[in-house]
């Protein structure tokens, strides 16, 4: 009957009724003669039994409580009084001798009752708004009190109560009455009932159809009787018995059989293996996938022993799962085993979960699926690691799912700090500074800056994009930032390079025809200071020579700083023109009052130009000497990192303001009262010709800078050292 459905489940179901129907009638004749003869026993043999029906209803209701819907709800409470008042029509009726004295009038007052009972409570239940009680022992104490009052109210005021039976037991008029009215109620249920039978969804709605239609030729026969052996009297009460069982197997279908059938065939659906083990640890339980896993059919699973299991399945006598783990564990996960296929071996990922009732619950994948799974994984991460920009995945609720080796080196973050953290988070930790408030809005690339975990700020231009699933909903984001901080400084480099170019440019042009007038003056001035009439002058011609001289130093570092020229290097160790320039360095130190620390490390030999980098050297020196107060101590220091020599010095002075730190190397920027500003612009120049880089960082304590020389192409191939 379950599967009738649509436009033909109204017909299905009235054959079904009258099928009952007629089967009924046949077995009325049968059981006639029987009836007449005594009809004590059958009677009560029938009673008993509706009351049985009707006890299995309430108990089939009360054990399956949480997934009953409000109209089991109510037949399970209703037919618990239907029971009850059945039993009490029973127990006072004269002729089964039960009750010492037997009271006609109170047994038919009970029955009646009863029937008016199923009406009221079916045609509620057909009410899809009203709503049963939450809490069962609340329902169970409500129909008790009802129960109770209803049937002390009929007995202890009979007088308020018509005759409903005549001398010879058959009906009166006023009985009549009652019996139309309840078929008159167990009407408008089928109309009620008649829209959701022909949907699928409805359960318990078909089975009380097809009762309702068996209960009213019923109360007609109750309604028409002459006398207790009539055939009336006898096909009325099998018919109630059948109406009974259909409506009980319909809460029995709706509760029970529906429910579990519809979860096996989702977890038939499943496109993975399950088996569920019962507290014996015996198979109760085998889906589709399962059985086409292990290459049996569900059928051979079920009973199966744990231990029986692994003997006939596993390779290499493994232990079922459950066996190896029970021991106090209430769960495990990826755990391999190898099904025995005959000619075929399988491998199985099995996971499972123990029951707080006992058993357990075993779900399981072909191995090959997990292996394929992880590879794909692991070609993903692959892909990431490899990329230069910074990568972070999250979840639909923004949490990290995976990050980049990129991500953790530029940041200084480790895994356990971003994963699983939300973004919020990593980019509270970042101190992420964006152009662009709207960032989630936007899949453009929107510039922004982070502090890093070692307290270097790195430009950086971000992307964020949605990923979303098969159905179009979000699953999570991309977020994608690429450090710029290298190509910034190196567009500044570039942009300081046109503007040495154009200043060579010019000093080219103008820096002979300056310097040959000066040289006239100064040849002019040294012929005056050797005459005796202008020895009193004297001392005035040398101060003008000195200040051409310095003139002319001015100029000759003005056309350093953008020469074409190529500069002739050879391989020559950073140390050892360190070593040569040492003495003089010590010297300076020593008349300031300071203190010179060399550290130098092994390195490689490097293409260097001796008078240059000593140049660059001596300049970064001095103004680290200036820089500081007496006692000051200045560190000169060399070291290989990965694929660079790294030149650094470091002073102890007041530091350089952040907002002259991008300043330091511009032509004539200088902070100094006799200063040119021309000292690190050529030093800065220096290193550009020698493929170096030149990085500062300055605090309150003092600055440091880090010049880097890139190993050339053969040193970085063969690992030559030259120290």
């Amino acid at each position: 009957m379950n599967k009738s459905n649509g436009a033909k489940a109204p017909v299905v179901l009235l054959s079904v009724a009258l099928v009952s129907v007629l089967l009924s009638y046949l077995s009325s004749h049968l059981l006639q003669d029987i009836w007449h003869n005594d009809p004590i026993f059958l009677h009560s043999v029938l009673e008993g039994a509706c009351i049985c029906v009707a006890i299995f209803t309430f108990l089939t209701m009360w054990q399956n409580y949480e997934r009953s819907s409000t109209i089991n709800r109510l037949v399970g409470f209703g037919f618990l009084l239907v029971g009850g008042f059945d039993f009490l029509h029973t127990y006072y009726y004269p002729l089964l001798n039960h009750h010492p004295l037997g009271f006609d009038d109170i047994s038919s007052r009970y029955w009646v009752l009863g029937r008016l009972t199923e009406g009221v409570i079916l045609l509620l239940g057909t009410f899809d708004r009203l709503k049963g009680p939450q809490k069962r022992s609340l329902g169970l104490v409500i129909t008790i009190i009802l129960g109770a009052s209803i049937s002390y109210l009929v007995y202890a005021y009979q007088g308020w109560f018509p005759v409903l039976l005549t001398a010879n037991g058959g009906v009166t008029t006023a009985k009549i009455i009652c019996e139309y009215i309840i078929i008159a109620l167990f009407l408008l249920n089928l109309l009620l009932l008649y829209p959701k039978v022909k949907q699928d969804e409805y359960i318990i709605e078909k089975y009380l159809f097809v009762a309702l239609i068996i209960a009213i030729p019923a109360e007609q026969c109750f309604a028409s009787y002459l006398s207790l052996s009539s055939f009336d009297y006898t096909y009325g009460h099998i018919l109630k018995f059948v109406y009974y069982f259909f409506l009980y197997k319909g809460l029995f279908a709706s509760t029970v059989t529906h429910p579990y059938l519809y979860y096996e065939t989702i977890l038939n659906e499943l496109p993975i293996g399950i088996i569920n083990y019962d507290k014996y640890e015996k198979i109760r339980f085998v889906n589709t996938e399962a059985a086409r896993l292990i290459g049996v059919t569900s059928t051979e699973l079920i009973g199966l022993s744990a231990l029986v299991f692994e003997k006939r399945f596993y390779k290499n006598g493994d232990k079922s799962t459950i066996r190896d783990v029970r021991e106090g564990a209430k769960r495990f996960n990826n755990v391999f085993r190898t099904i025995d296929k005959g000619t075929e071996k399988v491998e199985l990922e099995i996971s499972g979960f123990r029951f707080s009732q006992g058993g357990w619950l075993l779900y399981f994948n072909d191995a090959k699926l997990a292996h394929l799974f992880e590879n794909l994984q692991l070609q993903t991460k692959t892909i990431l690691n490899s990329m230069d920009s910074m990568v972070l995945v999250s979840d639909a609720n923004g949490r990290v799912t995976m990050c980049n080796n990129s991500f953790i080196h530029l940041t200084g973050l480790t895994e356990e700090e971003v994963i699983n953290k939300r973004l919020s988070k990593v980019e509270s930790l970042l101190r992420l500074n964006l152009s662009n408030s709207n960032i989630k809005k936007s899949h453009e690339g929107i510039e922004g800056c982070f502090l890093s975990k070692d307290g270097v700020n790195r430009d950086i231009v971000l992307n964020l994009n949605s990923v979303q699933g098969i159905d179009n909903s979000l699953i999570g984001n991309v977020v994608v930032a690429t450090d710029i901080s290298s190509a910034r400084k190196e567009a500044e480099r570039l942009r300081q390079r046109e503007k040495l170019a154009v200043l060579g440019q010019m000093a080219a042009g103008i820096g002979h025809e300056i310097r040959n007038p000066m040289t006239t003056v100064r040849g002019f001035l040294q012929l005056l200071g050797e005459k005796n009439q202008y020895a009193a002058q004297k001392p005035i011609f040398e101060l003008m020579i000195s200040e051409l001289d310095r003139a002319n130093s001015i100029i000759t570092e003005f056309l350093m700083l953008a020469r074409n020229k190529h500069t002739k290097m050879k391989f020559q160790n950073l140390n050892d023109i360190l070593n040569h320039l040492y003495p003089l360095i010590e010297a300076d130190a020593f008349n300031q009052n300071k203190q010179i620390r060399y550290i130098p490390g092994t390195i490689p030999s490097l293409k260097l130009n001796k008078n240059e980098i000593s140049q660059l050297v001596m300049n970064l020196v001095r103004n680290g000497l200036e820089a500081m107060k007496a006692g000051g101590n200045l560190t000169i220091r060399t070291n290989l990192i990965e694929d660079k020599v790294l030149l650094v010095v470091e002073d102890e002075g007041c530091g350089i303001p952040a907002e002259n730190l991008a300043k330091v190397g511009t032509p004539f920027f200088t902070t100094k009262d006799d200063g040119t500003g021309l000292g690190l612009a050529t030093s800065f120049t220096i290193a550009e010709t020698h493929n170096a880089q030149v990085d500062i960082k300055s605090s309150s304590k003092g600055t440091k800078f880090y010049i880097s020389f890139q190993l050339p192409d053969v040193l970085q191939d063969q690992g030559k050292m030259i120290v």
